[in-house]
């Protein structure tokens, strides 16, 4: 297919197979505008008309400030509880990652002229730590400053990823611990920023652009593409036995499947001790609140529920639910957690906050303890509220 020109600008580029094209997302509701280059056979899938996007805090709960050699940084304005919503973004421009052709530089700089002026002096405000001789501005900004979003691709397309350039949570600066996390939303076009743990007034807010299970040294020849050296507190340790313990903890997680028990066999083998998953998975909680890994607790916490429930503790099964409920959700009205309903024979009990999408129902059957109640807990899993957002570049 031919390059397309619109109104005497170029409007489409193919690179080998695919196709790209720059379009404008169907944001219909206030000023917003994004401009896309997307591959094509992605356009007739995306939404014709998007929903609005929930409203943010108001007044903000965040503002931005000088952070040091790190320029501008995002700063709690009050006390966030955990599971807060922080603020509501939409994206400026979606571009394509891994995009090495010759006409890179016209197809990126074809998206400015379809945002506002007010979104292009915010997109040209935001740092870009790319040489303008060696990338196009929008791309070298777009590489340092967006996040990965989901985008539907067709089954038969070549498979392509995308990021997007959020205007303020773009301001979040990294560490190699977390205190926030993002949402995409697709119905909306939008992301929410949520707190993963109590945030203090003043205090930096911050998001992550790498693998954090990563060892330092990986980690700062990842974010050395963005120009700095990771100084963040799980990086300026002390000593080489303060990092080498660092490393030691981070790989073990990241490992975790391969070194472990996991539920579902141990819950088979009545052979096992029962606090097998307990012991191990509480292991892993010290060692995520000592690396400060806040949000990676839910698959840990889901299991030690579970292994409560499967026992037919169904006291222990509702603190740890309810426990499990406050890390992911927060407390209080704004907590965003779903009810799990317990029904131990002719008693039912009820977790607030547990993050589930169903019910458990816990109804005793023959057998072996453990295995009296699996048949009905097994199905049931956390829901993650929020999922990690990863720097393009």
């Amino acid at each position: 297919m031919g390059d397309l020109e619109t109104n005497g600008k170029k409007t489409e580029w193919t690179w080998g197979t695919q196709t790209f094209v720059v379009e404008n997302a169907a944001i219909s509701d206030g000023e917003d505008t994004c401009a896309m280059l997307l591959d094509a056979p992605v356009v007739p899938l995306l939404p014709k008309t998007l929903q609005i996007p929930p409203p943010g805090p108001n007044p903000p709960t965040f503002f931005v400030a000088d952070a040091g050699i790190k320029g501008a940084g995002m700063f709690a304005a009050r006390d966030i509880p955990a599971g807060a919503l922080i603020l509501v973004d939409r994206p400026i421009a979606v571009v394509p990652s891994n995009v090495d052709s010759p006409w890179k530089r016209e197809a990126f700089d074809a998206l400015l002229p379809r945002i506002s002026d007010i979104e292009r002096d915010r997109l040209l405000a935001l740092a870009n730590c790319k040489p303008l001789s060696e990338f196009p501005l929008v791309e070298g900004i777009a590489l340092t400053n967006a996040f990965q979003i989901s985008l539907p691709v067709p089954p038969t397309a070549t498979p392509q990823e995308y990021g997007g350039v959020f205007p303020d949570i773009s301001r979040a600066n990294h560490s190699c611990g977390l205190n926030i996390a993002v949402k995409w939303d697709p119905a909306s076009f939008s992301a929410s920023l949520y707190a993963l743990r109590p945030i203090r007034t003043g205090e930096e807010i911050f998001n992550q652009y790498i693998d954090v299970l990563a060892p330092r040294a990986d980690r700062r020849a990842q974010l050395a593409r963005y120009g700095f050296t990771c100084m963040c507190a799980h990086c300026d340790l002390p000593d080489a036995a303060a990092v080498a313990r660092s490393d030691a903890a981070r790989t073990e997680l990241r490992d975790w499947r391969h070194l472990h028990p996991r539920f579902l066999p141990w819950s088979l083998d009545a052979c096992r001790a029962d606090d097998t998953i307990i012991v191990s998975n509480r292991r892993a909680l010290a060692l995520i609140e000592q690396e400060g890994l806040y949000g990676m607790q839910v698959p840990f916490m889901e299991e030690i529920a579970l292994s409560y429930a499967v026992m037919g503790d169904e006291a222990r099964f509702l603190r740890v639910g309810a426990e499990g409920g406050r890390v992911v959700c927060g407390a209080g009205p704004a907590a965003r957690g779903r009810v799990c309903a317990v029904d131990c024979g002719s008693e039912e009990l009820q977790a607030v906050g547990l993050a589930g999408e169903a019910e458990v129902d816990i109804r005793p059957a023959e057998g072996p303890c453990r295995l009296r109640y699996l048949d009905s807990v097994v199905a049931y899993r956390f829901k993650p509220l929020f999922s990690s957002s990863i720097k393009l570049c």
